[in-house]
């Protein structure tokens, strides 16, 4: 009788690890590694490119931003990042007091519930100045790390310019237990430059997470543009960087390289790669826009799965031991 009762009870046991651990692991924070940095819109045209943002998590709620825009924008991009994302989370950003439509899903999603929502804001009525961007959230005890803008705008009398503009959010990240370590992540621009012509290039880049004294590493091409790049420098868990990079720029297909070195979570969420070309360069307005790439979907990492799996055989063992003990 007591032996069936504790057979019993092992096998009890043994379901509620399969029912509640491991759907619990199925639907828990880790949401994997994300999106790798990709271009979401490039182009060229007589004018530029208007990049800016901030200012760190704050927990302010409306968090609010204030850009000081040129005339003319043609296309706009715009991100808020935001920490701790769950299920059933709502976020309603208004520029200028006109509110978008409330969003419930992030466009990006990678580890510990870090996101970013993106917007094509390119029919919003920006105006010549200072424009006011908030954004109001529910989220249980998570906050937007800032409202970053990426504005093209035409004005013929100035150079003729290359852009690109890309975005993701992966997780570079040492949880060799979430399915294995994540050292490095390229953000590439793709296409032909003449290098001969340009005049001046910058590219800007947008971090969450770093943290100071942890030794990360940021390249363009291959150039170190510096080490602990992420440490928090901008805001809380934020760094928003411009570079100048016109020495290192290469024919083909530029290139940013985000290396994690010491960090423990060091998350890359933009970089913008501007071209100002000479003014004997001439040429059409062109802009293409590329459909957004949904984030990796997050699965069970296999070293969850094992311990469950171990965790069961090393009951059944127990249980068979103690059967045979009992003869």
């Amino acid at each position: 009788m007591m032996t069936r009762f504790r057979g019993s009870l092992v096998l009890l046991l043994s379901l509620f690890l399969v029912a509640v651990i491991l759907p619990a692991a199925m639907a828990g924070e880790w949401r994997g590694s994300g999106t790798p940095l990709y271009t979401i819109a490039s182009g060229s045209l007589h004018g530029g490119v208007h990049v800016s943002g901030g200012h760190g998590l704050t927990y302010a709620d409306p968090y609010t931003e204030y850009f000081d825009l040129p005339d003319n924008i043609i296309y706009a991009r715009m991100y808020v990042p935001m920490w701790n994302y769950n299920k059933g989370d709502t976020l309603t950003v208004s520029i200028n007091d006109n509110e978008l439509k409330t969003r419930e899903e992030p466009d990006y999603i990678a580890a510990w519930g870090v996101c970013c929502y993106a917007y094509d804001v390119t029919g919003v009525a920006f105006k010549k100045g200072i424009n006011t961007i908030s954004a109001t959230y529910d989220n249980n005890n998570g906050a937007p790390y800032g409202i970053f803008l990426a504005a093209v705008y035409e004005d013929k009398d100035m150079p003729y310019t290359q852009f690109w503009i890309d975005e993701g959010n992966y997780a570079l990240n040492k949880a060799v237990a979430y399915g294995g370590t994540k050292d490095q992540m390229e953000a590439v621009f793709p296409g032909a430059v003449k290098t001969e012509t340009v005049e001046k290039a910058d590219l800007w880049t947008v971090m969450i997470a770093g943290t100071g004294g942890e030794i990360d590493e940021l390249w363009f091409n291959s150039k170190l543009l510096g080490k602990d790049v992420g440490r928090a420098k901008t805001g809380g868990y934020l760094d928003f960087d411009q570079f100048n990079v016109s020495g290192e720029l290469i024919s083909h297909n530029n290139t940013a390289i985000f290396k994690r070195g010491d960090e423990q979570y060091l998350h890359p969420f933009n970089a913008v790669l501007v071209l100002e070309h000479n003014s004997d360069v001439k040429g059409d307005k062109e802009l293409t826009g590329f459909e957004t790439k949904s984030s990796i979907k997050s699965i069970i990492p296999v070293p969850v799965i094992a311990v469950l799996v171990i965790a069961i055989i090393g009951f059944f063992l127990i249980y068979m031991k103690k059967k045979r003990e009992r003869g």
